[in-house]
């Protein structure tokens, strides 16, 4: 019995903790999670298409971090996705040695064909295979990956 007074205690503050402490943080982002493989960029203004399957760029979503992947570089955002909105927001360019560095200058982002700090698409159609996304300047067509 004395024993089992020891070792009580022992259980209740150390291994308690770490059972309960472990949480598995789920998604709400339907459809929209996974990778995604750019297809074609439309240019809004002059209605000119781009067929950019070759150059392999990826938006990959889960829960609410955004990476996208371009030739030129990669891009990790926190994102938010509301009914027909997509929020692109906080993004910092995914370079472990450099510290992950926060990018201030929109034109890191032009080079990868988004227009602002904080970009607000429009989810123009979302299914299980496709995303279309636009914003101000573009209309881009994905398929799952």
């Amino acid at each position: 019995m004395k024993r089992l007074i020891y070792i009580l205690p022992f259980y209740l503050f150390t291994l308690l903790p770490l059972c309960t402490s472990c949480s598995l943080e789920t998604s709400n982002n339907g459809d929209l999670d996974g990778m995604w493989l750019m297809q074609s960029v439309d240019t809004l203004s002059t209605g000119g298409t781009a067929d950019v399957r070759e150059d392999l760029i990826r938006w990959s979503f889960q829960v609410h971090m955004m990476q996208l992947r371009h030739p030129k570089r990669v891009l990790d955002f926190h994102f938010q996705h509301e009914g027909n909105l997509l929020i692109l927001k906080d993004p910092v360019i995914d370079d472990r040695m450099e510290g992950d560095p926060v990018v201030t200058d929109v034109e890191v982002l032009r080079e990868v064909g988004l227009s602002q700090l904080k970009d607000t698409f429009i989810v123009v159609d979302l299914s299980d295979e496709e995303l279309y996304l636009s914003n101000k300047e573009y209309l881009f067509y994905f398929r799952k990956f």
